[in-house]
């Protein structure tokens, strides 16, 4: 009994050995130096020496001074042999875009996964990293950087047969590599007199090689334009200036400006006039009423009401002094009141 169970211990002593193990490391990509405004990755490697079940949790990045964006839910997968074992992996990227120049300290990354045959996830944590981030040459500190290893500026303008009150469309698209959308900056427009505009929100997305990896931003604005009054009319040239991260020097790209002519708004002319056809009818379109005349109108309009009612109300008035009368009389004869003609003392006892 004793020795079957020894043998046991033996054979299961390998199982228990092979426990999983799981192990993240972060590396910077393309370097620790880079510009403001220039994208660069924190390559996350989590890896083990068996296989994964499901995908891995990385924690949230936060870097002030520089927006971050957040791994994809899909990852590549990489191989890679760590002190002569061979370790299967997952490699997520967290894109960072420094918009100050300063020094950055990316903190120790937790990221917990469950490999094949362990009992529960396991959790394992990467090293700090560090970078610089500096102003590139030929820009303010307060001037929106575009870092790109190449850069595309087009523009369309829809306008024909202009009057005032009509609208004009120009559209530009910018189109930047290795670059985010949200990274590049809007056109600078300015203010042309006749001309009002209506800003429309901008479609701001980013490129990828239809494979899930980014290549670039694009930026596409809309102006619109309300013609005012009419006259010649130009609309600004739009420059880009940019940093090439390929030639490490300051780039401009530029959009020649575009003239318009719109037409100044003609005398509206109704398709028919009521007046005309008055006319011809033998009507006239107005009463010429003089004050005076409108008064005796008036004066008339009065005495002739106040004699209806007069003669409505006449009956009434004549019964009900009859009825009154009599009451009247036999008041002032029990207050033994005089009359006011002596003529007549025989009324009254």
């Amino acid at each position: 009994m004793n020795r079957s169970c020894a043998v046991w211990l033996f054979l299961a002593g390998p199982l228990w050995a092979a426990e999983p193990q799981l192990k993240v490391q972060a590396q910077l990509q393309p370097g620790a130096a880079v510009v403001v405004g220039e994208q660069l990755q924190v390559q996350v490697d989590v890896l083990t020496d068996t296989w994964f079940t499901g995908g891995a949790t990385l924690p949230v990045l936060k870097l002030p001074g520089a927006r971050v964006q957040a791994p994809s839910g899909e990852a590549e997968h990489t191989t890679q042999l760590i002190d002569g074992k061979t370790f299967y992996g997952m490699r997520y990227a967290y894109r960072i875009t420094p918009v100050a120049a300063q020094r950055f300290t990316v903190p120790a990354l937790t990221v917990s996964a469950q490999p094949g045959q362990a009992k529960a996830p396991l959790s394992a944590t990467s090293a700090p990293l560090s970078f610089q981030a500096t102003q590139p040459v030929g820009f303010a500190p307060d001037e929106p950087v575009v870092v790109a290893s190449g850069l595309r500026l087009s523009q369309t303008l829809v306008a024909t047969d202009l009057k005032v009150g009509d609208s004009l469309t120009r559209t530009l698209t910018l189109q930047a590599d290795d670059t985010p959308g949200l990274s590049l900056p809007p056109p600078n427009t300015g203010v042309i007199k006749g001309l009002r505009l209506y800003p429309q929100a901008p479609a701001i997305s980013d490129l990828d090689d239809g494979r899930g990896h980014i290549t670039g931003g694009q930026r596409i604005d809309r102006l619109v334009y309300r013609i005012e009054q009419g006259g010649h009319y130009t609309l600004p040239a739009i420059r880009v200036k940019w940093w090439d991260s390929r030639n490490h020097r300051l780039q401009t790209t530029q959009l020649p400006a575009l003239t318009v002519e719109a037409q100044a708004a003609s005398a509206y002319t109704p398709a028919f006039a009521i007046a005309a056809d008055l006319k011809a009818l033998g009507q006239r379109t107005r009463w010429p009423l003089s004050t005076h005349l409108f008064a005796w109108m008036a004066a008339m309009v009065v005495l002739i009401l106040a004699g209806y009612c007069i003669r409505l109300l006449w009956p009434r008035m004549v019964a009900l002094w009859r009825e009154v009368w009599p009451a009247l009389r036999w008041a002032c004869r029990q207050l033994r009141l005089l009359p006011l003609n002596p003529r007549q003392e025989k009324d009254f006892p």
